[in-house]
């Protein structure tokens, strides 16, 4: 499924990416941002996968506790899959072979435009699913909380992300292309919230620059 750039790079998150939230943006990081966002606009082919199913099949993914929460109420799993295509890895090899300064913010603002494809990605398909009178939680990715990455390529294989996005998994666990996401929604016919990962139990509390500035992603 291919997908659509959005209009512009957040560049508030790509900040957050580089620990200058909320600074002054000194000029020269301003101009690497803007040579960034060019070159992701000329090497990104976005490409997703989604993929629905009832809640008991997706049992053999569910390792740990955390996910089950976050599927509690739910009767149906929906596997999502995005990612920003080969040409971006390249880009990412070339500028940190020759630029690391200029490597560095093109990385931070590619991790920003793939988060912004699942986020656009999650809310097309919650406003798909209330159409139909259900209910999406947030998303969940591998390796966030107890749920391991170990079930990635399992995950792939399930949504078919090869086929469909040209998302693969590598044997330890690696997506490939490099800026993938992979995560799992519940869906139920009532409200639900699914779990709220907090700092507490994710992997990347010790180095966050939002825990830092006292917005966590989580409340």
């Amino acid at each position: 499924m291919i997908r659509p750039l959005p209009p512009s790079l957040d560049r508030d998150e790509a900040l957050r990416y580089l620990g200058g939230a909320g600074k002054e943006v000194p000029p020269a990081v301003d101009a690497l941002l803007d040579r960034a966002a060019a070159e992701l606009w000329r090497t990104a082919a976005p490409r997703a996968a989604v993929r629905c199913l009832p809640a008991d099949r997706l049992t053999p993914l569910l390792a740990g506790r955390d996910i089950a929460a976050h599927l509690q109420g739910c009767d149906e799993g929906l596997l999502l899959a995005v990612t920003l295509g080969a040409g971006v890895d390249g880009a990412l090899r070339r500028a940190m072979a020759t630029d690391m300064a200029y490597g560095v913010v093109l990385d931070a603002a590619a991790s920003t435009l793939v988060e912004q494809l699942a986020n656009e990605l999650e809310n097309e398909q919650r406003s798909l699913l209330e159409r139909e009178g259900r209910y999406l939680t947030g998303r969940f990715s591998p390796g966030y909380g107890d749920w391991p990455i170990t079930v990635q390529p399992a995950f792939v294989q399930w949504l078919d992300a090869g086929r469909q996005a040209g998302i693969c998994s590598t044997a330890s666990c690696v997506l490939t292309p490099g800026k993938s996401i992979t995560a799992l929604c519940g869906a139920a016919d009532h409200p639900v919230k699914g779990k709220l990962a907090g700092c507490a139990t994710c992997a990347l509390r010790d180095t966050c620059t939002k825990r830092k500035e006292g917005k966590p992603c989580a409340q």
